[in-house]
């Protein structure tokens, strides 16, 4: 098939979990024998100089923001009708829709990717905006996007309106590369000490991701293991305030905060440690009141690289990771359950070990872009007539 994924307002290659899940897609799609196209914005250079398998078309937005992805509608139109697309897939934004719109205007199939919520949650500013201005225009715009595009994948079906046909939405996880994410991949050189026991948090410093909160049962954990130590990589709105919280706390010599990194050079980073930690915290965040709905990536690529996983005891993660069986779930807000999770951990090798090796074999035959790609690729076949 010749495809066309609309993401307007990604930038491809970038280090956001919007950015690696297109790419991946793209590749994983290009991989099966797909023609894909992806309207993106262009982003940084290949730090290894390989050729990707799939067209970057730049998205040309006036003004690089998500707000101003329904302009790429013409861009959209004009790659349609050029390379003769089949299907379009596109990723959700209220804002969004230009690939939705315009494969339904000339009869092509699409498929929306809707990754966050397409419906209010409670007490939600985009619910009280919609009655402010009475004829509901954000509400109406959702509405025209699920009744256009032909078929719907969700990691939640709950972030779905429930007057969707259930035919028409299909559950699809995120998830890891397993040929990238492996745990023979040359570890990272870090300032790190050699008896270290390193616990990792990878991903984006958004408050409801719970990296202050790792610091603060990090603090715990050292007070009973001195030779516990903490890697965060990535960057984000928090990254300045968790890191002088480590700085307050006194731990800072046990911490180390790379910031952003490269998606290619991940996995070596991950390597250097012996835990993967994602301590969300999603009460602090208004859409989580319809479900956990993030399809969690520093979960799987964990998992992937043979790491034992610490996390929230809550559905769907305790579906992806097992209590006792690829890591340790938890209640969210218990500090003390966290720390007490890690601690027996990295006190446990052994343990940790066979955990780290069974989330592997668990993220290799359920949650890989591979299986997220075949998945897509079922939908697809079944929405594009026979030749």
């Amino acid at each position: 098939m010749k495809l066309l994924y609309v993401a307007s307002d990604q930038r491809v290659p970038g280090k956001t979990g919007g950015s690696v899940h297109v790419e991946e897609v793209a590749r994983g799609l290009a991989a099966r024998g797909h023609e894909v196209h992806v309207l993106a914005l262009p982003g940084e250079r290949r730090t290894n100089g390989a050729v990707p398998p799939y067209e970057l078309h730049p998205s040309r937005l006036p003004f690089e923001h998500r707000f101003f992805r329904w302009t790429a509608r013409r861009r959209v139109e004009e790659l349609l009708e050029r390379l003769g697309i089949e299907a379009v897939l596109e990723r959700y934004y209220n804002f969004g829709g230009e690939g939705v719109r315009a494969a339904h205007a000339r009869g092509i199939p699409s498929l929306l990717e809707v990754n966050s919520p397409i419906k209010d949650h409670p007490g939600s500013l985009k619910s009280a905006l919609d009655r402010a201005l009475l004829f509901r225009p954000l509400s109406r715009i959702r509405e025209e996007l699920v009744e256009k595009a032909s078929a719907l994948v969700t990691p939640l079906p709950s972030i779905v309106p429930e007057d969707v046909p259930g035919e028409k939405v299909h559950r699809v996880h995120w998830g890891a590369n397993v040929e990238r994410f492996r745990p023979d991949v040359a570890e990272k050189r870090l300032p790190i000490p050699d008896k270290a026991k390193v616990v990792v948090f990878s991903g984006s410093f958004r408050p409801w991701h719970g990296a202050d909160f790792l610091v603060r049962a990090g603090a715990r954990v050292l007070s009973r293991d001195p030779d516990a130590f903490f890697l965060f990589v990535g960057a984000g709105p928090t990254w300045e305030e968790t890191r002088l919280l480590a700085q307050r706390l006194g731990i800072e010599s046990a911490v180390l905060f790379t910031g952003p990194v490269a998606y290619d050079e991940m996995p070596s980073y991950l390597r250097a440690a012996r835990v993967g930690v994602a301590p969300y915290q999603p009460s602090r965040l208004g859409q989580m009141k319809l479900g956990f709905y993030w399809s969690p990536l520093k979960i799987f690529e964990y998992m992937a690289t043979a790491l034992p996983v610490v996390s929230l005891d809550v559905p769907p993660l305790a579906e992806v990771v097992r209590q006792e069986q690829e890591g340790l779930l938890v209640a969210e807000g218990d500090e003390d359950a966290l720390a007490g999770a890690i601690g027996r951990l990295i006190a446990d090798p052994v343990r940790a070990r066979s955990m780290g090796d069974a989330g592997r074999e668990r993220v290799v035959a359920h949650f890989s872009w591979q299986r997220h790609c075949e998945q897509l690729e079922r939908i697809l076949t079944s929405l594009v007539p026979k030749r």
